[in-house]
């Protein structure tokens, strides 16, 4: 509120009132527009809500106004302008409301009531207090700006721009247009909104590029972008942090070259000390977890490496079961490794081939050693390996003909009374002519051993030697696949030497049988029929 006082003899005191501009907490005692100076030097300093400041300043005025003396009021009031005083008139034609800005003009055209009209008294009420809220939010934006997001240091321009939006908006609440100064005051609230959403967008690009930079460990890029976050946040956790990383990051690269190099040359045990100190300095580091996981790949991957070689060493010595072992060990940390699925069926395959030359070994020496049934079991087991072994099919064909020669010849040099049969002389023969064929193509010692015992045994059956029969001429007697004798009281045959079964039949007495094996110098053989059944 402002004061004007005539020093003129004899005139009355006149108390002019004016409203404080919404965008100032201290009274003015100047009526009109401040000097831009002054409101900027004014807006940069103020931090309270503006409205309660406009309140506090309207609440003066008023106390002061009632504690006046009435004469002193009335001639206060008398002095106003005809714009600012209240009508008696009702409200304008047609109901509408007279423009803010003409209400000057509007004085000019007749007297007024004291009071406005309602409607436009609840009109002006209402702009008014979009104004004052609009202000509000205005200084409200600008000590976010301010405080939170540093503005002054990096969007001074813009802000200055955004309080001349205001305090346009003040000058004209105080002529009481509150449309326009709702007008001005939205214009700077748009500007200032519009500066925070850049400002945190701006942010939170530079912290990006922080976060990539330290990733990429960079350390200038690092410093630069945590750098530009810093202007618009200089006290958030997260620029202190990303700066204090940018930092170490000279001393991480360092480290993490190393560690790698001593990855690549094997040395596990000094890439995880690496990795460790690395993670000391700066456990967030990016690409520490990966490298982690592929040192842990290495030693793994050097294990396998390790077992696949012990396992091929085996192999290589024929050591079947460690290989096999081996091979699987593998398998159980590298699920379906191929070179230790290759080494498995390597292994079986040797194994198997090594098998079958033992067998085969072995059935040479056994043939060599004339064990027929020891290298026919051989052959048989190698066929049961792999039944398409030709050297074993031929070789248990070749086999089995040469131990059915051995088995007959074995039969008849066991038993040589069995060629006093005519068949089994005939057969015996006819094994002496193939035998012989046999030993021929493959000679060995004891087959051929064989043979010759056969043959002095076939000689000897072919010369007949004499058999002389007594008997007590009643007797009925018959040599079995010979011929029926008869009765006699004595007989003289020659015969092949061999076995013979000679019976004797005579009513009323039991039948006598013997079994002879006839040779040379054999003494006579009595055959009678003499117990009485």
């Amino acid at each position: 509120m402002s004061h004007e006082e005539s020093n003129a003899p004899g005139d009355d005191l006149i108390i002019e009132p004016a409203a404080a501009p919404l965008s100032s907490t201290r009274a003015r005692g100047v009526r009109g527009r401040a000097g831009p100076a002054q409101r900027r030097r004014f807006l940069q300093s103020a931090r309270a809500p503006l409205a309660g400041g406009l309140l506090v300043a309207l609440l003066a005025v008023a106390v002061f106004v009632l504690l006046l003396p009435q004469t002193v009021v009335d001639r206060a009031r008398a002095a106003l302008p005809a714009a600012l005083t209240p009508q008696a008139e009702g409200p304008p034609p047609n109901g509408e409301q007279e423009p803010e800005a003409g209400r000057g003009a509007a004085a000019a055209s007749g007297p007024r009531s004291a009071q406005p009209p309602p409607f436009a008294s609840l009109s002006l009420a209402e702009e008014r207090r979009a104004a004052q809220a609009a202000i509000t939010g205005f200084v409200d934006l600008q000590v976010r700006l301010e405080d939170e997001r540093n503005a002054r240091a990096w969007a001074g321009d813009a802000l200055d721009a955004a309080k001349d939006h205001a305090l346009a908006g003040d000058a004209l609440f105080r002529q009481e247009d509150y449309a326009g100064a709702n007008r001005k005051y939205a214009a700077a609230v748009a500007a200032l909104r519009a500066l925070l959403s850049d400002a945190d967008r701006r942010f939170e690009a530079a912290m990006r590029d922080g976060a990539a930079a330290l990733a990429a460990l960079d350390e200038a890029a690092a410093t630069e972008a945590f750098g530009r976050a810093a202007e618009i946040r200089p006290d958030d956790a997260r620029v202190t942090d990303g700066r204090a990383r940018a930092a170490r990051v000279s001393e991480l690269a360092t480290l993490l070259f190393e560690a790698d190099r001593a990855t690549l040359r094997g040395k596990q045990d000094e890439a995880e000390r690496l990795l460790k100190k690395a993670r000391g300095i700066d456990a967030a580091t990016p690409g520490l977890d990966r490298r982690f996981r592929a040192l842990a790949a290495a030693r793994a991957s050097a294990r396998r490496t390790a077992l696949l070689s012990t396992a091929f060493a085996a192999l290589e010595r024929r050591e079947y079961d460690a290989a096999h072992e081996g091979f699987n060990a593998v398998l159980a940390a590298h699920a379906g490794d191929p070179a230790a699925q290759a080494g498995l069926q390597q292994t079986e395959q040797w194994r198997r081939r090594a098998a079958i030359d033992d067998l085969r070994k072995a059935a040479l020496t056994q043939l060599r050693d004339e064990d027929w049934e020891a290298a026919l079991a051989s052959y048989d087991e190698a066929l049961g390996i792999d039944a398409s072994l030709r050297f074993a099919k031929e070789g248990r064909q070749r086999l089995w003909a040469r131990l059915a020669l051995v088995r007959g010849m074995d039969r008849i040099i066991d038993d040589p009374p069995l060629l006093s049969s005519d068949e089994e002389f005939a057969a015996a023969q006819d094994l002496l002519l193939r035998a012989e064929a046999d030993a021929e193509a493959e000679p060995s010692e004891k087959f051929t051993a064989r043979l010759a015992r056969l043959r002095a045994i076939l000689d000897q059956a072919a010369a007949p030697v004499p058999l002389v029969l007594t008997s007590d001429g009643t007797t009925d007697v018959v040599i079995h696949k010979v011929r029926a004798m008869g009765t006699f009281a004595r007989v003289e045959l020659s015969l092949r030497p061999g076995r013979y079964v000679i019976v004797g039949s005579r009513d009323g007495c039991r039948d006598v049988r013997k079994e002879i094996i006839l040779a040379a110098d054999m003494g006579p053989v009595d055959i009678r029929c003499s117990e009485r059944i």
